[in-house]
């Protein structure tokens, strides 16, 4: 699969499912190959592009910066072009879902329609939920610490484990889980050190404004959350949906931050189901 040049000496890696131009787009720190609900949204009629962002996996390495975040929108675009998507759907799950709002706030004629996995936006000035991951990508670790983390997210897996799900998608989970334990054991210390800065939420000061923004939006928006998220608070995604116009929430009762595996198909089904609704690509 390609890498594509988005500015002069960094490449960002991207993996193409399906055909079609019914595009939907996602990134994260790197490309789900098992339980990636993106993926099975290709099996659907849908033309997947999976970007792994700049600093992860097998996308250019680069240095920590309070504004990395900031280079995320543009390298999407520059895949978009490269591929000859003009519009498209873009689903994203935690940070990964930053980039949906940030699209719609600057390049709305770019997004047809946003799928928001435990998005958020977080409510400005409650800090205290997300200043856990910087905590733990700053912290000096040894490596035996480090490979136990690594253990414990390949434990963390299997606890997404529902009985209702199909045997496809419990066994997708435990590919999943030693996938993902592989993956960050093989990552480099430069990688292992990245977080997400500082930058401000599209550049907005208060809650207040973040509020006004939102009622503004004529993107379709559907947003997926679980009632026992510790990171991605339902007190956010409840305000969101009460200021967002036709926006639609769904929540499970029974899930955490691990929406996007616990009910990796029940978004597949609801995403399709929200796309034909609002006559996305009509």
């Amino acid at each position: 699969m390609p890498l594509t040049e988005v500015e002069k000496g960094i490449s960002v890696w991207y993996e193409d499912w399906g055909g079609g131009d019914k595009y939907i787009f996602t990134a994260k720190n790197y490309i789900d190959y098992n339980a990636a609900y993106t993926r099975e949204l290709s099996k659907l009629g849908y033309h997947v592009i999976s970007i792994t962002l700049r600093g992860y996996g097998r996308s250019t390495r680069v240095p920590q910066t309070d504004d990395i975040t900031s280079h995320w929108v543009p390298d999407l675009l520059k895949v978009a072009d490269e591929v000859g998507a003009k519009r498209f759907v873009y689903t994203g799950i935690s940070h990964g879902s930053s980039l949906g709002w940030e699209l719609i706030h600057d390049h709305p004629d770019r997004i047809a329609a946003f799928a928001g996995v435990v998005c958020g936006p977080k409510i400005i000035g409650d800090e205290a939920s997300f200043s856990w991951r910087k905590r733990l990508s700053t912290a000096v670790i040894t490596e035996e610490e480090y490979r136990q983390r690594c253990e414990n997210m390949r434990q963390n897996a299997l606890t997404e484990l529902r009985p209702y799900q199909s045997e496809y998608w419990q066994d997708q989970i435990r590919k999943y889980g030693d996938e993902e334990y592989e993956r960050n054991m093989q990552a480099d210390e430069m990688e292992r050190a990245l977080h997400f800065g500082n930058r401000k939420f599209l550049g907005l000061d208060t809650e207040e404004q973040l509020q006004e923004w939102l009622r503004t939006i004529q993107t379709p928006v559907i947003i997926f959350g679980g009632m026992q998220d510790p990171i991605v608070v339902p007190e956010s995604m409840f305000r969101t949906v009460r200021c967002v116009p036709h926006c639609k929430l769904v929540m499970f009762n029974d899930s955490d931050h691990g929406v996007a595996f616990s009910h990796g198909e029940d978004l597949v089904r609801e995403i399709d189901a929200f796309i034909k609704e609002r006559r996305v690509f009509e």
